[in-house]
C-alpha cells in the first residue's frame, strides 16, 4: 500500500492517458491512503489504462468494483475509487458509466481537483469540448498542482473546437510553467506551421 501524506496526492504527477488516440488529453489517478488491497488495485489499474490505453480489458474494473461494494473505505477513499474507476471506464469508451462515476466522485469530494481533469478528459473524448473546458478550467481554479498539463490539455481542447490562438496561447503558458517540455514544443510547432500555410493561402 502507497503511503502519502495527504488525500488525492498524485503518485507520480500527471500520467498521460491518450497518448494513442487521435487527441492527447491527461489523467489522473488518484492515490488510496487507507483503503484495502481492492482500492489499491483499482488505483493500480488506472495507472495501468493511462499508460497503455487503449491496451485495456474490462477486468481491469473488478477490483474497484469489490472495492466500491464490499471495501472499508473512507469517503475521501471512496471519491478516488470513483474517480479511478472512472479513468477505466473511458479507457473501454464507456463514457456514461465514467460520466456516473465522476459524479459520484464530485458528490462526496467536489473539492478535489483532480476529478474534474478526469471528468474533462471523458468530455473530450465525448467530443464536448466546450463541457471540458469548463471542467479543466474548475481545476484550475481549485489549486491543481501540475498545472501545466491541464494548460496543454486546453491547448488540445482549444486546437479542436478552431481557436488556434486560443491554443496557443496555452501551449505558450505550459512551457513557461515547464520549459524545454518537448510534448508541447512540438504540437506549438505545428499549429504555428499550419497557421503560417493559412495565411499564404489566398
Amino acid at each position: 500500500m502507497k503511503s502519502l501524506n495527504k488525500h488525492f496526492q498524485i503518485c507520480r504527477a500527471l500520467i498521460v492517458l491518450l497518448l494513442c488516440m487521435p487527441q492527447v488529453s491527461l489523467a489522473q489517478a488518484l492515490t488510496v491512503i487507507g483503503g484495502d488491497a481492492w482500492a489499491q488495485e483499482c488505483f493500480d489499474n488506472a495507472e495501468y489504462v493511462a499508460q497503455k490505453m487503449p491496451i485495456i480489458t474490462r477486468t481491469l474494473l473488478e477490483p474497484c468494483d469489490s472495492a466500491l461494494a464490499y471495501g472499508t473505505l473512507s469517503l475521501a477513499d471512496r471519491a478516488a475509487t470513483y474517480s479511478n474507476r472512472g479513468i477505466i471506464y473511458s479507457g473501454n469508451e464507456d463514457i456514461d458509466s465514467a460520466m456516473a462515476d465522476y459524479a459520484k466522485a464530485i458528490a462526496v469530494r467536489p473539492e478535489a481537483p483532480e476529478i474534474y481533469v478526469n471528468r474533462g478528459n471523458a468530455y473530450f473524448l465525448n467530443r464536448d469540448y466546450i463541457i471540458a473546458l469548463d471542467d479543466y478550467e474548475h481545476s484550475i481554479e481549485l489549486g491543481i498542482r501540475q498545472l501545466h498539463f491541464v494548460r496543454y490539455n486546453m491547448g488540445m481542447t482549444f486546437e479542436k473546437i478552431g481557436n488556434d490562438e486560443a491554443a496557443e496561447n496555452q501551449f505558450r503558458v505550459a512551457l513557461e510553467l515547464e520549459p524545454g517540455w518537448e510534448l508541447v514544443e512540438n504540437r506549438l510547432e505545428r499549429l504555428l506551421e499550419r497557421r503560417a500555410e493559412l495565411i499564404k493561402q489566398p
